[in-house]
């Protein structure tokens, strides 16, 4: 019998910086779906037997592998992994392996296992992690000993081994440490901005690769703001005397009402920095906050308020997160958006009560969700198996009247009243005349004192929302789901909500700390095997994406149309729930997928032909319309040079694009593809492969 070992259920993540040696074999993990249980070899001669039927019926790959040594003297420090098959007529009919040298002298005493040798060679485990150069090997176990049919499965693929339970395996923890080749680097290192950048380039991509998932994840942590333009002030309503001036030569203000009461210049802004700005981690977790946090063109359409909401994200965006809340409920663009600028204490004159719109968005959408959750994002029952509620009606008319009382900033020049008229530079002004200063009831019963300051009534309030405990897990899981996967297990949730709950320094919601640790979490590294891992890649990344692998210059114009064609009008979202729905289940499967929100059979043939356009046409025309237009060019040298030979071609935007993980029927046909165009046409291959890549949905799920 092989017992249930106590090691921590995930070992810290090292990343691969320096290699000892390149591992020379593969273990491949296969299933037989007669029986029930999972294998892996590393014997390329037992590997062909299987695939030839030679064990038995019921066995086929899964997909799953890690690299493995052949040899004791590959590499310095390696320990022998010992095999074991279940003893005939006594033992299960199962593999069993390990590389702790007690493990393997204790189950060789175990009659019912018998032991077969060493089956390739591993660095052990130091206490629960693992060396730089490797990575985790993760155990699970059927718990099939009573009934004689013990077995066990090996992956380091950490988001699979989470959902162990889920296929009727125990997570047993980290049992030993698989070497990772500089391609798992390369290729992590593509992963990695995918996740936390606006889609990688070759050069990024080395340099990750060379320095290591966390000191590039730290570097981008240090990073200023990239600065939108400082976009003037503007009247609420259009004068009629701001219009639009076709008549060329184009002049810097010739587009009045396009550039002053429409988001086109900030869009394009938006555009230029995705594509080359260098605090790609900051822009994207902004992009991020900004689907959570709210606020739409659809209501508010001048650049110069936009601009500075979601530059206060950007600056917010790695800070605590008390004080973004703080900053976003202050905010004149929110205060227009969801009904706080101007709204007053209760007046049974007028017979009017506190606008209840911004007491709700900023619990059911910005912090807390509608149900009350366990850390790890699962929804809390009772006694009677119902979900709980985070708030009631008294709690969100308890927090309207908190939010009773602030007005815009004074237009300069203008008459101070206690209602202002709009206005979006800085931060709301509070008008004592028009605050409830009474007791209020706020989350878990609790009422606030009577006679606080407007600033104090506030801080308590804000206090209130962010000490609760729906908010790590509510805000973790969002972060992972705009970062990495739409499906996170409830371990990673727990995991991150642990870090907001306290980035190890006693602080509590500390996004720095939270963005780290979802990118660096077992679950986000690594290659993937756990089929619902990742997620569909929404419009705005796709395109920004495809431009930076291409090396792309651009003014942002082509981006910008073309996001709203895709079904993605950037700072026009529909509604406070975002361009799609959070919950959005992807159709058949029961998954969550919420970028599926946008895509069906419209959309899905619009990404083609915007991929055909960008890939084909190369060089996308300046806007006559835009003054110190550049349009958009593509750079598709690296991949032309490549073109004569398919193979090589195709192999190269594996690495670059798919991370490797291109799939021997893609590749063939891909090769079939590109040999189909003459080999003299070195720009015309390239353009069949990259577009076959950029199109597939391979490339369009970001795994």
């Amino acid at each position: 019998m092989v017992r249930k070992h106590s090691i921590a259920l995930f070992a810290a993540w090292a990343p691969a910086i320096a290699f000892a040696a390149e591992p020379n074999g593969t273990a491949i993990e296969y299933f037989n779906s007669i029986i029930g249980h999972y294998f892996v070899t590393a014997d390329p001669a037992e590997a062909g037997f299987i695939d030839g039927g030679g064990a038995g019926p019921g066995w086929s790959r899964t997909g799953g592998s890690f690299n493995v040594f052949r040899n004791a003297s590959d590499a310095p420090g390696l320990s022998p992994v010992c095999r074991f098959y279940g003893t005939p007529g006594i033992g299960p009919n199962s593999h069993f392996y390990t590389s702790e040298p007690g493990e393997c002298e204790l189950v060789k005493t175990d009659r019912g296992w018998s032991y077969e040798g060493t089956a390739f060679y591993v660095t052990r485990v130091n206490g629960t992690a693992c060396s730089a150069g490797n990575t985790p090997l993760y155990r699970s176990y059927n718990n099939g000993y009573l009934r004689n049919d013990s077995n066990h499965r090996f992956t380091t693929d950490a988001s699979l081994y989470a959902k162990s339970p889920a296929f009727g395996y125990q997570a047993e923890g980290v049992v030993m440490c698989s070497p990772l080749s500089v391609a798992d680097n390369a290729a992590d290192a593509v992963r990695l901005l995918r996740q936390g950048s606006f889609g990688p380039t070759p050069a990024e991509t080395a340099r990750v690769a060379s320095m290591g998932a966390p000191a590039w994840v730290d570097q981008q942590l240090a990073m200023a703001s990239t600065r939108y333009p400082g976009y003037p002030y503007v009247a609420a309503n259009r004068p009629t005397a701001c219009v639009d001036d076709r008549a060329q030569p184009i002049r810097a203000d010739s587009f009045c009402a396009r550039d002053n009461y429409t988001l086109y210049p900030m869009q394009l802004q938006f555009f230029r920095n995705a594509v080359a700005a260098p605090d790609q981690l900051r822009q994207r977790v902004a992009f991020a906050l900004s689907q959570l946090m709210v606020t739409s063109g659809v209501d508010n359409s001048r650049n110069y308020a936009m601009a500075r909401y979601q530059q206060m994200l950007a600056d917010r965006a790695f800070g605590n997160y008390y004080d973004l809340l703080q900053a976003v409920t202050l905010s004149p663009m929110m205060g227009d958006y969801l009904d706080m600028a101007n709204n007053n204490k209760a007046s049974a004159t007028a017979r009017t009560k506190p606008n209840e719109n911004y007491a709700r968005e900023v619990m059911q959408l910005f912090s807390l969700g509608t149900y009350v959750l366990e850390q790890d994002g699962s929804k809390r029952l009772d006694a009677s198996g119902r979900t709980l509620f985070t708030y009631d009606q008294a709690t969100v008319e308890g927090f309207a009247a908190v939010f009773t009382g602030w007005t815009y900033a004074t237009i300069a020049g203008a008459t101070e009243r206690n209602n202002n008229p709009r206005n979006y530079l800085g931060e709301m002004r509070a008008v004592d005349a028009t605050h409830e200063f009474a007791s209020k009831v706020l989350l878990g019963g609790t009422l606030s004192a009577s006679g606080l300051t407007m600033q104090q009534d506030l801080a308590g309030a804000h206090r209130n929302i962010f000490e609760h405990p729906n908010v790590g897990p509510f805000i973790g899981r969002h972060l992972i789901r705009m970062l990495v996967t739409s499906d996170p297990s409830a371990s990673y949730v727990a995991r991150i909500s642990a870090v907001f709950a306290n980035n190890g320094a006693g602080i509590r919601g500390d996004l720095r700390a939270v963005v780290r640790a979802v990118l660096l979490d077992p679950e986000a590294r690594g290659r993937k095997q756990d089929p619902a891992f990742g997620k569909l890649t929404e419009p705005v990344l796709y395109l920004t994406g495809i431009a930076r692998a291409l090396g792309a210059s651009t003014d942002g114009v082509y981006l910008r149309a073309q996001s709203a064609t895709l079904g993605q009008s950037l700072f026009y979202s529909p509604s406070v729930f975002n361009y799609f729905p959070a919950g959005y289940v992807v159709p058949g499967t029961g998954l969550p997928g919420p970028e599926f929100g946008l895509l069906n059979s419209a959309t899905a043939i619009a990404r083609a032909n915007v991929a055909n356009t960008l890939v084909y046409t190369t060089a996308i025309a300046p806007d006559a319309n835009l003054f110190g237009a550049i349009g958009t060019r593509l750079d598709l040298s690296r991949y032309q040079a490549l073109a004569t030979d398919a193979a090589t071609l195709t192999d190269q935007l594996d690495r670059d694009l798919l991370a490797g993980t291109m799939g021997g029927a893609m590749r063939n046909a891909i090769v079939t593809a590109v040999n189909a165009v003459a080999a003299s046409d070195t720009l015309g291959r390239a353009r069949a492969a990259i577009y076959l890549v950029v199109t597939s949905a391979q490339y369009q799920v970001q795994r």
